[in-house]
């Protein structure tokens, strides 16, 4: 449903020169993760075998928001190691 939302809205604002895009981490370390997942069951969940960072998703984040990213829009863009 996100993703049907935010094609929608891609569509609707691009006349406006406004971008819609949707940033879908996967596991990402921190304090509840680290509590929900053990290292063992993260090397199987996830091809990458490891859990991503904060700095990793905010990476993405502040591509979408440059100038750069300026061309990109309607995309659900996973960071998440590789997980379907």
């Amino acid at each position: 449903a996100l993703h049907g939302a935010a094609k929608s809205l891609a569509r609707e604002m691009a006349s406006r020169n406004i971008t819609v895009n949707v940033v879908a981490p996967g596991i990402i370390e921190g304090r509840l993760t680290d509590a929900l997942f053990s290292p063992e069951q993260v090397k199987v969940m996830i091809p990458a075998g490891r859990t991503g960072t904060a700095a990793e998703v905010a990476g993405v984040v502040a591509f979408l928001c440059s100038d750069a990213a300026s061309y990109v829009n309607g995309q659900v863009i996973g960071v998440n190691g590789g997980m379907a």
